[in-house]
């Protein structure tokens, strides 16, 4: 997975030693082979799009009412397969009434049903 958004996001474990709280989500499987998802009506999950079944598998998320951000630098020098993952992307939101945004370059927001991603940029301008 590319490193820089990732790593800003939930930090490297180098830089987080000393944080009683810090749980490597790679790590952390339970019992079921889930990755901590129980008691939650709606989960973010990060998603690293190289084919087009990638985009399948995010869609499931979305119908399912999970909030999806998918990382797109492993396809971004290929247009036709990008153009496809973002044009499936599009229609399963307006399937599902939800929203889609990018987060810079190479990331996207996914969201499901009555979930709606502000364009508002907290502290800042818009993006």
């Amino acid at each position: 997975m590319s490193n820089g958004f990732f790593n800003k996001l939930f930090g490297s474990k180098e830089k987080n030693e000393g944080f009683e709280d810090y749980l490597d989500l790679s790590n952390h499987v339970d019992s079921k082979g889930n990755e901590g998802e129980k008691n939650a009506d709606m989960f973010v999950k990060v998603a690293e799009i190289r084919r087009i079944d990638d985009a399948t598998t995010v869609k499931e998320q979305i119908y399912n009412g999970n909030i999806v951000v998918m990382d797109i630098a492993p396809i971004k020098d290929d247009d036709i397969l990008k153009d496809r993952v973002i044009d499936d992307m599009k229609r399963v939101t307006r399937d599902v009434d939800g929203d889609l945004a990018g987060l810079g370059n190479n990331q996207i927001i996914v969201t499901p049903a009555k979930v709606k991603v502000s364009r508002e940029m907290l502290g800042g301008g818009d993006f």
